[in-house]
């Protein structure tokens, strides 16, 4: 290892710092700004970025502070994974995160000034309104450590405050340190997502748990006593989730629609950023009702579900079985049957094709964080085929993924006419977007 010190240049995709040496070196060091004067020291080989134009560094000393450093309102802030941006000023911060799509798209062949045209203003999303968390458990002697990992490792921060989740998500982690720390071995681990649901918290643990007939029933209590509405444990990833206890079936709302949710399943981070993306995304649509849709990775329906209350056709397609039963089970509980059509379909395998593609007004995409490239193919050669739908809506969690699959659109024919930026991951690099793409 070796120190360097000079001047924060940018902050980069990431989130750190770009430091550019004396000796030609350049560095990525967390929690800095542009215009500190710091001191570095670099870490071994096996961090370098994954662009591999740069070196890791950890933060020695900042020599020269910026003035648009604040106090990160996080006592776990350099400890903790995630939200490395606490420390600085929210304008300089937004601006920052909405060119990171900015810069996303003039890599794919947009001229700067078509970018800056086309992405609008970054959309806050309140802090403490993160409605689900995935955390980590670890028994260490007689201790149950629970919470985030660290930085760049699987350190676990043994959480005790959290200034992006809601209030009711931190509630529950004392009683289940207690509790897990008889059911976990020594030295082992555990996965614990919790979901803020309508009704009230939804667990599932993903790990080995030393569960006899005692141990089930006293979870079943604790469920109760903390508002945990169901609890399943699986023991791993690649199982079946096992229901250990349930009061009421954990209901999340789309629009004015209860869906069920199935265990694990995806939900948009913040109910804020859901609504948000669903009335940009139904806000572009030409027709108030009437519409023939398709909705691709619909998951439980949080776009589907509120396009055919409106009185639109949709057909909605995700390769997640359950998602597509909790959908279709919602649209039956509210005759919505025959306005939704659901189907099990995996996307990158089997996108919507021209004949398909050509009964639709409208496409709606929204992709996991790989983006949607087979389907925006697809859409690509249903123009050449005069068999593709006039518009194509799309949300999207990474702009570089979305960036590519908009370039296959416009070079098809698409014109991308706007894109929405959303603070839905705050203090993050990761960022959230809604976007139109038109033809003629």
């Amino acid at each position: 290892m070796r120190d360097v010190s000079g001047l924060i240049q940018r902050i980069g995709g990431q989130g750190h710092g770009v430091l550019e040496a004396a000796d030609g070196t350049r560095a990525y060091v967390p929690y800095t700004l542009p215009g500190e004067r710091v001191a570095a020291r670099i870490k071994p080989a096996k961090h370098k970025t994954a662009h591999g134009d740069g070196e890791m560094a950890e933060l020695i000393e900042i020599e020269a502070a910026s003035p648009e450093r604040i106090e990160p309102p996080c006592g776990h802030f350099h400890a903790c994974g995630g939200c490395n941006l606490q420390h600085w000023q929210q304008e300089s911060y937004a601006v920052w995160k909405r060119g990171r799509l900015v810069s996303a798209l003039t890599r794919r062949d947009w001229s700067h000034e078509q970018a800056e045209a086309i992405v609008q203003p970054l959309l806050p999303i309140p802090p403490q309104t993160r409605r689900r968390a995935e955390f980590a458990a670890r028994r260490v002697g007689k201790k149950l450590l629970l919470g985030f990992h660290e930085a760049e490792s699987r350190r676990i921060v043994d959480l005790a405050e959290c200034s992006v989740l809601r209030p009711e998500l931190l509630k529950p982690l004392p009683r289940l340190r207690e509790m897990l720390s008889l059911l976990i071995e020594d030295g082992r681990g555990l996965d614990i997502k919790l979901t803020l649901a309508e009704n009230g918290i939804d667990a599932l643990f993903t790990g080995p748990l030393k569960l006899d007939a005692g141990a089930r029933q006293d979870l079943a209590m604790l469920a109760a006593e903390l508002g945990i509405m169901r609890l399943c444990h699986r023991g791993g990833q690649d199982q079946q989730p096992e229901i250990l206890a349930q009061t009421a079936a954990p209901r999340i709302k789309f629009g004015s629609i209860a869906v069920t949710l199935p265990p694990g399943g995806f939900l948009q981070a913040t109910a804020e950023a859901e609504a948000a993306m669903a009335a940009a995304l139904i806000g572009a649509l030409p027709a108030p009702s009437g519409l023939r849709l398709a909705d691709l990775f619909a998951g439980c329906g949080a776009f589907a579900l509120r396009l055919a209350a409106a009185k639109h056709e949709v057909l909605a397609c995700d390769a997640d079985g359950p998602a597509i039963n909790a959908l279709t089970a919602a649209a039956n509980a509210q005759q919505l049957a025959g306005q939704v059509r659901a189907e099990r379909r995996d996307l990158e395998r089997r996108p919507l094709l021209g004949a398909e593609l050509k009964k639709l007004d409208a496409v709606l995409l929204d992709p996991p964080r790989a983006g949607a490239r087979a389907q925006a193919a697809a859409l690509a050669e249903a123009v050449k085929a005069k068999a593709a739908p006039p518009l194509v809506l799309m949300a999207a969690c990474d702009p570089n993924s979305f960036a590519r699959d908009a370039r296959l659109l416009v070079e098809a024919g698409y014109r991308l006419e706007t894109a929405q930026p959303i603070d839905q991951f705050l203090w993050t690099p990761h960022l959230e977007l809604v976007a139109v793409f038109r033809r003629g």
